[in-house]
């Protein structure tokens, strides 16, 4: 019946809110990312941000780093259109940013400051790197949404070659945090969420364990 500007602007909706006899659409996959990032890679520099995938989980995490004060974004995706589709609406809603679709992505991603992985590679039906390990440089920090494993291939590449990282296990909990808040109109405990979710994944460290990605 009503959706947020979020969920709006995203075209998407991952949680929904029963009230007054009415269902109200809200999107905590992108604040969820947000919220992860803040925490897990504080001063990160977001002068030129590179993102791959361009799906539902990359329109999420894209809102979210351009909300978290990306200035510049480059988006690529093996469908060049759809990578195209979300620059645009990204750009529309972020006009002071520059949005685009990637062209060249050893190019685009030598002058970067940071690199959003939003595909399922890494996950143990799509295992490798989702790019070639030479275009990691150690001027860049590495954000994943995939968390089963939580040590992507991505990840440890990116580490041994000087990178900043960050897992996709915050994403997951982060937008459980907010959609716990919308259910409820409770704010909850994160740190005791954030240790029960590393409980629940002490088997999923290394790659190539089962897994899904964050919505």
């Amino acid at each position: 019946d009503t959706l947020s500007p979020e969920a709006e602007a995203l075209g998407a909706v991952n949680t929904v809110v029963l009230q007054d006899g009415k269902r109200h659409g809200n999107n905590t996959d992108w604040w969820g990312f947000a919220e992860s990032f803040r925490r897990g890679l504080p001063d990160a520099d977001l002068t030129s941000v590179v993102q791959l995938g361009a799906g539902g989980a990359g329109a999420a995490t894209a809102f979210a780093i351009l909300r978290s004060g990306a200035r510049s974004l480059a988006i690529f995706d093996p469908d060049q259109n759809r990578a195209a589709n979300l620059a645009e609406t990204m750009g529309r809603h972020f006009p002071d940013a520059t949005v685009e679709a990637g062209e060249n992505l050893e190019q685009t991603i030598a002058g970067a400051t940071g690199l959003i992985h939003a595909t399922p590679t890494g996950m143990e039906k799509y295992p490798g790197l989702p790019l070639p390990a030479e275009f990691l440089h150690h001027h860049l920090w590495v954000a994943e949404i995939v968390y089963f494993p939580l040590n992507t291939e991505l990840l440890v590449t990116a580490r041994r070659r000087g990178c900043r990282t960050l897992d996709g296990g915050g994403m997951a909990v982060f937008q459980a945090v907010k959609a716990f808040e919308l259910f409820t109109g409770i704010v909850p405990d994160a740190g005791r969420m954030q240790r029960h979710f590393a409980e629940l994944t002490q088997g999923a460290q290394q790659p190539a364990a089962a897994g899904g990605i964050a919505s």
